[in-house]
């Protein structure tokens, strides 16, 4: 809930330090903290601003203060060394744990913890620290627990409120004034996995074009809390700033969820009812659909919130079939439920997740790619990579529309049911 009532209000601050103190107050808000800082890094100096402070009163209320050590902070040593090593990491410290201690350092104001998370952006082909996000000391909980500790809960949140800001004040810092499009494709394309997920028994693979505005698309490789992992598509309806925004949202409340959540259903479910006020105060809806894998298994759970149906190819045959889920769109009913679809997979099988931008493509005599011709190209190439399949349809598709057609979003990732290796240890 604090991650969605949050990134609106980011986006339409007008300053860094407005942007640090809108998600500092609701990061220390939502972790229970009696205070928290936001850091910014110079990458000139190698020093680091205390740029915003924040305390958390008896009421939870969470308020700007002045800090009350040196704002300026080198980062030789000490916990925002360990923070920002490897270009950025999540570090939790006990007081016992950090050793000798600098009097003006921000790790001197723990008392029992402090929590460390790195705010990094994409900068083509690197990572860059912009700063760090700390908090300090776990709210005790009453009912007679006194020794309240920061966790794996914490933790999470944390590095979903870093990832937002991160993405928010790297995209306003790398854009030029008043070309809000261009920020919102920065963003978007720091919200896309890296590489795919590695899934013993599975092939994976991704990709996403934009039709050249702002788009509305969305792939991912998340951990479920059981240790599975949901290979996700989405589509935000727009192609707009906000629709940009929206799917940052969906994409932070999703991994936060999904930290503690086993049943791909449920954490859709979840995700439905923690977006439907933004999705209907932005007049926005999504659709998406999940498939959890678990590693050396062939048994494979689907879970549909009114995407498109997914193509399932059976090497046994080659035949091509779609797997219909009726199911409802995140941003229509406050309180949707979903069930989930089990499906074995052989050696050979292949599952297509795509977006609409793909099948309703059209050519210059206005005719759409279709679900047909799609499940044509998966056929025809189902017996090569993962990775193969995926650019195929992306080729098959740029061939297929109209030169010049702006058109839709396009998005496709494809799962291949891999040999598992099999042996005995020496």
């Amino acid at each position: 809930a604090m991650l969605g009532e949050t990134l609106p209000r980011l986006s339409a601050a007008e300053s860094e330090a407005e942007i640090a103190t809108t998600g500092l107050r609701a990061c220390a808000v939502a972790t229970s903290v009696q205070r928290a800082l936001y850091v910014r890094f110079d990458q000139r100096t190698k020093t680091c601003e205390v740029l915003v402070h924040v305390e958390v009163d008896a009421r939870g209320r969470a308020a700007v203060r002045p800090y009350p050590k040196s704002e300026i902070v080198g980062v030789e040593g000490g916990l925002l060394a360990e923070v920002f090593r490897d270009g950025g990491t999540v570090v939790l410290r006990s007081v016992d744990s950090l050793g000798v201690v600098d009097a003006d350092s921000p790790e001197s104001l723990a008392t029992r913890e402090v929590l460390g998370a790195a705010i990094t952006c994409d900068d083509g082909d690197r990572r860059v620290v912009l700063g760090a996000l700390l908090l300090f000391d776990k709210v005790d909980g009453g009912y007679g627990d006194r020794q309240a500790r920061l966790g794996s809960e914490e933790r999470q949140v944390a590095v979903s409120f870093a990832s937002m800001l991160g993405a928010v004040i790297g995209a306003r810092q790398s854009a030029e004034l008043g070309k809000e499009l261009s920020m919102a494709q920065a963003i978007q394309a720091q919200i896309l996995p890296a590489s795919a997920a590695v899934v013993a028994g599975f092939d994976l693979a991704g990709d996403y074009r934009t039709s050249g505005e702002v788009g509305g698309d969305y792939f991912d490789y998340v951990q479920l809390a059981d240790g599975r992992t949901l290979a996700v598509v989405a589509d935000v309806s727009g192609h707009n700033l906000a629709s940009g925004m929206m799917m940052v949202s969906a994409r932070a409340t999703l991994r936060t969820l999904a930290a503690v959540r086993s049943d791909a259903a449920h954490l859709f479910s979840d995700l439905a009812s923690g977006m439907f006020t933004d999705l209907m105060r932005t007049e926005r809806f999504i659709t998406a659909a999940g498939v959890a894998l678990r590693s050396r298994s062939g048994e494979v759970e689907i879970v549909s919130a009114g995407h498109n149906e997914i193509l399932l190819y059976r090497a046994a045959d080659g035949l091509v079939t779609r797997l219909q889920a009726d199911s409802t769109v995140f941003g229509f009913v406050p309180n949707a439920e979903y069930e989930c679809q089990s499906v074995e997979l052989q050696t050979g099988d292949c599952l297509l997740l795509y977006t609409d931008g793909v099948t309703e493509a059209t050519n210059g005599d206005e005719e759409m790619f279709g679900e047909d011709r799609l499940a044509e190209v998966l056929a025809a190439t189902a017996s090569g990579s993962s990775r193969a399949i995926v650019a195929a349809v992306l080729a098959q598709v740029d061939a297929f529309r109209e030169p010049g057609q702006r058109g839709d979003d396009v998005t496709v990732v494809a799962i291949k049911k891999t040999a598992v290796a099999t042996g005995k240890l020496a």
